[in-house]
Formats: C-alpha cells, sequence, structure tokens
C-alpha cells in the first residue's frame, strides 16, 4: 500500500516521503479501514520537526490522526464492523494518510451519510474535540457568549458552529480580514482581526465589561492572557491547542489571574481509552470512556442530520501534495480543514 511516511525529523517538504508498505494487520478489538479520505492535523507539523506531542513518536512512521473510509478487516471482537463506512481517531493517532489504517473501537463510529468522505473525515477530530471542551468541560449554556480563538481552523470553525447550534453567542478571532469574514459566515456576531485589534478591548466593549463565559482557545501563548482579562466572572477558559506556542504548551505560566478574575481553567483533548493502562494513566494521560464517545457522536450525527453543522473544507489534496499543504498549514495559509484524497 502507499503511504505518507516521516523518514526523518524536519521540514514536512524534506522530511516525508511516499513509500510502499505492507498493509497493517488488527488485533484484538481493532479494524484496518481502506481509506478514503484522511485530513490533516497541525500535531502532524509538530510531529515532523519531533517536537513536544501528547505520543512522542521517533520515525520512521506513517502520519495521520483520523479518516474516513469502509472497514476491510478486523480483529478479535470487532468483527460486526467489516464492510462499514466509518470515521475514526487512528490507532496512536497515526497512519492514517495511508491506503489503509487500523483504528481501535474505541475511536470508531459511523460516518454521517449526509456528508461525502473528505467532509467526514473532516469531522471526527474537530467536532469531536470542540463537543467535548465545549459541552463535556465548559458546560456552555444557551444565551451564554462564547469567544473562539482560530475560529477559521477545523476545530475553531467547528465550535462556532456548535455555540452557534447550543444558541450561544459566538464571538471569534482570526488572522487578518477574510478570516474574520468566514467567522462570520460560520455563525459568529463578532468576528476580530487579531492582528490588528486587541481582541480582549473588543470582547469587553462588546459585552459591556461582562466578559465571555467561555472561552475556547486554540491557540495559546500570546492569546492567554488577553484572554483571561475579557473572560466573565464565573467564566471557563478551554485550554484546547497550543498553535501560538513554540513550546506546544509546556511552558510554565502564572496561574494567579484565575485568582484575580474568580474564572476555571480547563483542558481538553479528544481521545477515547475504555480501560486505560496504569503507564498511560502516569503519564498523566486521562481519556474519556466510550461512553462518553459515543454519546458525543450522536450528537453530532444529529447535527448534521438537521444541517446545523458542517465541517469546512478548505482544501481537497492529493497524497503528494500533502506535504506542501502541511508547510500552507504552518504558515497559517489555510481555512478549515485540509483533507487528502486517498
Amino acid at each position: 500500500m502507499k503511504a505518507l511516511q516521516l523518514t526523518r525529523n524536519g521540514r514536512p517538504s524534506e522530511a516525508l516521503e511516499i513509500v510502499e508498505l505492507d498493509p497493517p494487520q488488527p488485533g484484538l478489538g481493532q479494524v484496518r479501514i481502506r481509506v478514503a479520505a484522511a485530513s490533516l492535523n497541525f500535531n502532524d507539523i509538530d510531529r515532523c520537526y519531533g517536537r513536544t506531542t501528547t505520543v512522542p513518536t521517533p520515525p520512521p512512521f506513517v502520519l495521520g490522526m483520523d479518516a474516513c473510509g469502509t472497514v476491510d478487516a478486523a480483529g478479535a471482537g470487532a468483527e460486526s464492523w467489516v464492510g462499514r463506512r466509518v470515521v475514526a481517531i487512528t490507532l496512536m493517532a497515526r497512519g492514517g494518510l495511508a491506503e489503509q489504517a487500523l483504528a481501535p473501537l474505541d475511536s470508531l463510529f459511523e460516518a454521517p451519510p449526509e456528508l461525502d468522505d473528505c467532509e467526514a473525515a473532516a469531522l471526527v477530530i474537530p467536532y469531536h474535540t470542540a463537543h467535548l471542551g465545549l459541552f463535556e468541560r465548559a458546560a456552555l449554556r444557551e444565551g451564554e457568549t462564547l469567544l473562539v480563538h482560530a475560529g477559521t481552523s477545523g476545530v475553531g470553525s467547528a465550535a462556532i458552529q456548535l455555540g452557534r447550534a447550543r444558541r450561544a453567542r459566538v464571538l471569534a478571532t482570526a488572522g487578518g480580514l477574510e478570516k474574520a469574514r468566514v467567522c462570520r459566515e460560520l455563525g459568529a456576531e463578532l468576528a476580530v482581526d487579531h492582528t490588528a485589534q486587541d481582541f480582549a478591548e473588543v470582547v469587553l466593549s462588546h459585552t459591556r465589561d461582562a466578559g465571555a463565559d467561555v472561552i475556547f482557545d486554540l491557540a495559546g501563548g500570546s492569546f492567554v492572557e488577553p484572554s483571561w482579562r475579557c473572560i466573565a466572572r464565573g467564566g471557563r477558559y478551554v485550554a484546547a491547542g497550543f498553535a501560538d506556542d513554540p513550546e506546544n504548551g509546556k511552558t510554565g505560566r502564572a496561574l494567579r489571574p484565575a485568582c484575580a478574575g474568580n474564572f476555571s481553567i480547563l483542558g481538553v483533548m479528544a481521545a477515547y481509552m475504555s480501560q486505560v493502562p496504569p503507564i498511560v494513566r502516569r503519564m498523566g494521560l486521562n481519556p474519556f470512556g466510550r461512553d462518553v464517545a459515543e454519546r458525543t457522536h450522536a450528537d453530532l450525527l444529529a447535527l448534521v442530520a438537521k444541517g446545523e453543522i458542517r465541517p469546512l473544507v478548505g482544501r481537497r489534496i492529493s497524497l503528494a501534495e500533502a506535504p506542501w499543504a502541511l508547510e500552507d498549514h504552518e504558515q497559517r495559509r489555510t481555512r478549515g480543514r485540509t483533507v487528502v484524497q486517498l
């Protein structure tokens, strides 16, 4: 099978190669997917450079965290999935940028029939992450004010749509006037070009100094301090990504502002594991179980069916174009999800 393999650490265009590999074989509680489409993720860029990631992986290995396709083989306990069209977070969040990929049952879901393969591949990580962050962790309620950073990213665009579906007031930040326009098209009542304005001041003025009840931050870095200035009393700040942080969220940060502002700091990661091995737990990882995964996906399927959410697919590309597309993503020259068609 053809696969996009990271051969060494470095720039995606220099470190990634299309190679021929034997198809992977599913083990206990796993399926093999004949991949139709797979998304590119910011985490793929971190892995190319060898930066700190949740699951450190030395090369060589195949990139690809989420995919859509048809199950063509299954290990023990997963036989009922053979022949079904699915979306999945791949095994150890890698291997999806290949003609065939493995996925564990805990991260395997029915593909929405209303979406084509590229749209379905763009649903899994962005919408599960946003849904878990906004509803499972932050308990966003109807009528509350939600501020979404990186509003035209895959996860950011999902958060805007989900906030609107929950009937919240949605504000967003984006880099540039064109991206701010896209945020408004997605449903944000206010979109701030953070390259030209102090978003904290704009948010405070827009909310008459009340601030945002929930801030969904995919950037981290320099976005954190002004976010904490414009959060409401009793607000919930959700750390969901670190695109603006060269240390990928590992830098220290003073916590006294959380005391002064009377707000909560929450973390979220879209990962599912019904049985968390002790070694994983002691690494500090504590994923959600399959019960949370199923109710999250069921709600997403219902919202897709009602037309309230639809993934923003910015580009559909070939496997050969993926290394350069990742560099465009790194330079913020993309919007929505870039999806590889296999």
